[in-house]
């Protein structure tokens, strides 16, 4: 009986230490998973990276038969297709574009409503590219296609082959290589002026994504360097305020991050401009981004036009080398989207940039950082969309709401009135982090973060700041639908 007795307590302890030993080898069994995965994924970012070095394993670039159907010349109306940020997933728009020739031999600093309206679709394909370059995807060369109908003879979206997979965004982490960029760059001949052709060479930049995201925050390395100015350091520290000046710039007033993802689309236009020039032709460039694409693009627009400056008046070129190659007789047209600041320098408002237009919504936090009063701004001219203390705003918001509708198949899901909670966030982050500095520091970041979870919904925000929401105010707006800003 007590044998018996014994041996069921010990069968039932035995019932009970059995899920008790294998509860201990959890945290055991959870590392070993870990470091598994780890190595698995440190396996995978290594034959990935032997592969980039040697010219493998990407998405090859579409092959678009340019000139099987007539190219199209002058004014015409087209119907492009793109998906986009802020749309159902997965769906694809079909969207309306007016397309001019002429304007290219215009006058590059008067605002023109159809070109940026065409910018903003464009600006939005090159979000679209992505899905094509993914190993798998039957995503379609959305920009290709969009080119083609436009009459483009050759485009190049190279860039994106190594800059658009989940494993690629995970590496640039490792590499340091946040400040990648993906591009478009494509060209057209027209008619010009003097017997002259005329070339215009398209760029469309790649907004945020994946990884790249991080290059946003990277905003004062450069202007931080032992090389960096004392009117740099004034800025930063808020001293300084903007003034008119000539166009000769130092690059470490710009963005570092952006400014970096800039050098790359320069050097690689400079040979489009130079094989152009060879030909005879005239050079038209038009710059066209989205977010931290438009930013980008502001900043090679802010390039193209200090070589300009220096083609027309003489004067010395900034590093004594001109960095596109431009001639007298060219012109650069620039349209930018929801583009964050770019720059410190104290002359970012010179006419000089006056070619370059900035659309900005009131209820997209985006464009107002980094902060104002840390002494960054955009170069050219910045144009806010309504607002909704605007007179006549609630007949333009109808309008614009209808035309999403039409587009995108679903209601705006923006507020207007979020413009108030993005002023407000601005000024409480502005009084509680006095330069761009205090942000490497642990308090400065806590401060911005406070701010922001008491303030705003970060996916409600997002909404005034897609894509989408810009192509339809841009359709719908009338020609003095846009204030600009001082």
């Amino acid at each position: 009986m007590v044998a018996i007795g014994v041996g069921a307590m010990a069968a039932g302890h035995g019932k009970i230490s059995g899920p008790r030993a294998a509860l201990r080898r959890l945290p055991f069994m959870a590392l070993v998973g870990l470091a598994v995965s780890t190595l698995a994924l440190a396996a995978m970012l290594l034959f990935r990276y032997d592969q980039i070095s040697l010219g493998k394993g990407g998405v090859e670039s579409p092959r678009i038969a340019y000139g099987d159907s007539p190219a199209r010349y002058g004014r015409f109306q087209t119907s492009v297709t793109l998906t986009t940020p802020g749309a159902p997933h997965d769906a694809e728009l079909h969207v309306p574009l007016v397309w001019d020739d002429s304007w290219f031999a215009g006058d590059e600093r008067i605002y023109n409503r159809d070109l940026a309206s065409a910018s903003s679709v464009l600006s939005a394909l090159a979000y679209s590219e992505s899905g094509y370059y993914q190993a798998g995807s039957s995503c379609p060369a959305y920009m290709e296609r969009a080119l083609e109908q436009l009459g483009f003879e050759r485009a190049s979206t190279d860039s994106y082959r190594y800059r658009s997979e989940v494993l690629d965004q995970i590496l640039n982490l490792f590499t340091q290589k946040e400040d990648s960029v993906a591009y478009t760059i494509a060209r057209k001949v027209v008619g010009g002026s003097e017997g002259r052709s005329r070339c215009v060479i398209f760029v469309s930049v790649r907004g945020s994504y994946g990884a790249e995201w991080l290059s946003n925050f990277d905003i004062t390395d450069a202007a931080t360097s032992d090389g960096a100015s004392a009117a740099t350091d004034e800025i930063l520290s808020g001293a300084a305020t903007a003034k008119e000046g000539a166009c000769a710039r130092s690059q470490e007033e710009d963005h570092a991050g952006y400014s970096r993802a800039a050098d790359e689309i320069a050097s690689a236009l400079r040979s489009w401009v130079a094989s152009a020039h060879d030909r005879g032709e005239d050079v038209s460039l038009l710059l066209v981004g989205h977010s931290r694409g438009g930013a980008i693009a502001n900043l090679v627009a802010s390039m193209a036009d200090d070589d300009l400056s220096a083609a027309r008046t003489g004067a010395p070129v900034r590093g004594g080398v001109s960095r596109l190659s431009l001639a007298s007789r060219d012109r650069v047209f620039a349209y930018t989207f929801a583009s964050p600041n770019t720059t410190t320098r104290d002359d970012a408002f010179s006419s000089c940039y006056d070619n370059i237009f900035n659309i900005v919504n009131p209820s997209d936090i985006m464009p107002y950082l980094p902060l104002g009063s840390w002494g960054y701004r955009r170069y050219g001219v910045t144009l806010e969309l309504p607002a909704i203390d605007d007179d006549g705003f609630g007949r333009r918001h109808e309008a614009m709401c209808a035309r999403f509708r039409t587009l995108v198949g679903t209601e705006s899901p923006y507020d207007p009135s979020d413009a108030r909670e993005v002023s407000e966030l601005l000024s409480d982050i502005g009084t509680k982090v006095h330069s761009a500095r205090d942000l490497t520091t642990p308090v400065g970041i806590a401060s911005v973060l406070a701010s922001c979870a008491a303030r705003i919904d970060p996916v409600r925000i997002l909404y005034g700041h897609y894509p989408c929401t810009y192509i339809a105010w841009m359709q719908s707006l009338d020609a003095d639908g846009l204030r600009r800003m001082s």
